[in-house]
């Protein structure tokens, strides 16, 4: 059994002020590959979890606009409950920052992956040098990329054992109880 077969990871990134499915595509099919089961905010692996697509966007922005700011905080509350047990359900986080880009949920996921001490790989849009410097002091740098291929690469080398894990923040189950 390859290192990170039958993982769990979860993709964080901007969503509201950015589409953020091109990424999540690619890393999802790049991860298939290895057997890891990847949670997307935008496909929730909930039965019950409420929708972020874009017909429901539409409706809470309208409801914003007009407004209905507790019809708008109910919704969001139950988000960010599903996304960060989402959070606290991965073996492993794969962040993208845009420094440009605001990104509230993305920020508080990624503190509270950092806090659980969850490994975490960070792949930042312009590359490494525009990491957010309070980022830089959230987690070593060693985790911080400046594309995909980067991040593709290392986790490669984790999945084969070329890379060893480490075992600060690496929590993995035997294979059979995966």
């Amino acid at each position: 059994m390859s290192v990170l077969e039958k993982t769990r990871t979860y993709l964080i990134g901007p969503m509201e002020y950015a589409d953020g499915r091109g990424w999540r595509d690619d890393m999802t099919e790049f991860l298939d590959g290895m057997n890891v089961t990847v949670f997307d905010p935008y496909k929730k692996p909930f039965y019950n979890a409420p929708k972020e697509d874009d017909y429901t966007r539409g409706i809470i922005t309208q409801k914003m606009n007009d407004g209905n700011y507790d019809d708008v905080a109910e919704h969001f509350k139950q988000v960010r409950a599903f996304d960060l047990s989402m959070v606290d359900r991965s073996d492993f986080i794969i962040c993208y920052l845009n420094p440009a880009v605001p990104t509230f949920g993305t920020m508080e996921e990624l503190v509270t992956a950092v806090k659980m001490k969850r490994p975490t790989f960070i792949v930042v849009e312009g590359g490494k040098k525009y990491t957010p410097l309070w980022v830089m002091g959230m987690l070593p740098h060693k985790y911080i990329y400046s594309n995909f291929t980067e991040l593709k690469e290392v986790l490669r080398d984790i999945n084969s054992g070329k890379k060893s894990i480490d075992n600060m923040k690496w929590r993995l189950f035997k294979p059979e109880l995966r």
